[in-house]
């Protein structure tokens, strides 16, 4: 005896179900940014998550017109919305957890939101199933779903906007109510403003900014800095001494959890005082600087930020042009636009070849940090790095460059850290970098 259209429907959204439970244990969002097709089909997560999320909400209201009107019309058509939102929430949840595994997320949150939608597209079809025979246990099943659904919606903010999205405007008296603390402003007259950003903004930011927030740990702004990274928070009001980021900071370079890292310049004794001094004070930031007593005088900005490059905001045409046509990232070191760009390829590697170089060639001076690990540079791309003239950290691991191509690195005029880890570079090769003035490190590890 055939099956009944509805009964294969619903078992074939039962394996669906069990299939999408499998995916996301499988293929669990890992930090890890895969550049494939399957990172190009996630990206349409955002657009399609909001037809399911429309049309959960407009099922209940249908729903309830019918109740009242006793139209059946309404009532077959709240059917009908039901499947689509069904259909919809699958589409949803597997395009989230494709772009979740591929597009470099990890952490709680991703989880959390991951989780819901597909709680969602099975809730979506116990609703679907119960609703001809069961209309009671029905109702209360699309309850829950609705309230799942808000649950999932508001992960997804707080992954999109930030985990204070809902909550950081929330009026006074429902703070408590509500279980949140609102955050505190930053007083852009506090010594936190005038001392200590300053410092993470130059000596940490480069690698703890929203586009590659090491350790999970973010340091452009007050808030981030003190929810902390992947391990906890890394400052203890009050406690210096028992703060992470002092413990990393004041370790020797030969550590290697030291920090800043990767050969780049280290705290002064004179910044990590300054640390010591806010921490102690309870690390908020609405402290006076007058407030603050035995410090050094404010220095001025020209002696705390020494331009690196020229302005680089003149060409900012220019920049969105080469990273559309080039599919590389030309991403800004600080918020000081005399600190350069950082290049960034980690997302898609094999399109960063000689012939890229050479095409950046208008930007080369604004450049300050070339991230070409695992490109298809060569030794003829080498000889386009002589136009970087402001290049100071260039990582070249795991590319094919060889001991020929070293004589033009030679030319890069303040290069202070170079990366030929997994390279075709003897230790011979870079005899003739080893006196170069100015150049700091060297990584050649595991040559061949």
């Amino acid at each position: 005896m055939p099956l009944r259209p509805r009964t294969w429907l619903l078992g074939s959204g039962t394996v669906l179900v069990l299939l999408l439970f499998s995916l996301i244990k499988v293929a669990a969002p890992d930090g890890t940014q895969r550049a494939t097709t399957l990172q190009f089909l996630g990206r349409f997560h955002p657009l399609a998550v909001h037809l399911p999320i429309a049309l959960l909400l407009l099922v209940p209201l249908l729903e309830v017109a019918a109740f009242f009107r006793e139209q059946s019309e309404l009532r077959q058509s709240a059917g009908f919305v039901l499947g689509l939102a069904t259909i919809a929430a699958f589409v949803a949840a597997s395009l989230g957890i494709l772009l979740a595994w591929s597009g470099g997320y990890e952490g709680a949150l991703v989880t959390r939101h991951g989780w819901g939608g597909v709680w969602i597209a099975a809730a979506s079809l116990t609703c679907w199933g119960l609703r001809p025979n069961h209309r009671r246990v029905y109702a209360i099943a699309m309850l829950a779903t609705v309230c799942l659904l808000i649950w999932t919606s508001d992960q997804g903010g707080k992954l999109t906007h930030g985990e204070d999205y809902l909550t950081e405007y929330l009026p006074g008296p429902l703070h408590r109510w509500a279980g949140v603390q609102k955050d505190t402003s930053v007083d852009p007259a506090s010594f936190y403003a005038t001392r200590v950003q300053p410092i993470f903004t130059e000596k940490c930011v480069l690698c703890h900014n929203p586009d590659k927030f090491k350790g999970k740990l973010r340091l452009d702004g007050y808030s981030q800095a003190m929810r902390g990274g992947k391990d906890g928070p890394v400052i203890r009001p009050g406690n210096a001494a028992k703060s992470e980021l002092i413990r990393r900071v004041t370790l020797s370079p030969q550590e290697k959890d030291f920090m800043p890292a990767e050969g780049k310049p280290a705290l002064t004794e004179a910044e990590i005082h300054l640390l010591q001094v806010w921490i102690a004070a309870g690390a908020t930031p609405q402290i006076p600087e007058a407030a603050m007593q035995q410090l050094p005088a404010l220095a001025k900005p020209s002696d705390i930020y020494e331009p690196l490059t020229a302005d680089y905001r003149a060409q900012s045409k220019t920049i969105m042009q080469l990273e559309s046509l080039l599919g590389v990232r030309l991403v800004p070191r600080s918020q000081i636009p005399t600190d350069g760009l950082i290049l960034r390829t980690a997302s898609a590697p094999d399109r960063c070849t000689d012939a890229t170089l050479q095409q950046l060639a208008p930007v080369a001076q604004f450049i300050v940090d070339a991230e070409l690990a695992r490109t298809k540079v060569t030794d003829k791309g080498l000889s386009q790095l002589a136009a970087f003239s402001n290049l100071r950290f260039l990582d070249l691991s795991h590319t094919a460059v060889t001991s020929a191509g070293m004589n033009d690195l030679a030319k890069l005029p303040k290069l202070e850290s170079l990366n030929l880890t997994e390279t075709k570079v003897k230790s011979e090769g870079v005899a003739a970098l080893k006196d170069k003035p100015g150049l700091k490190h060297i990584y050649l590890f595991e040559d061949r």
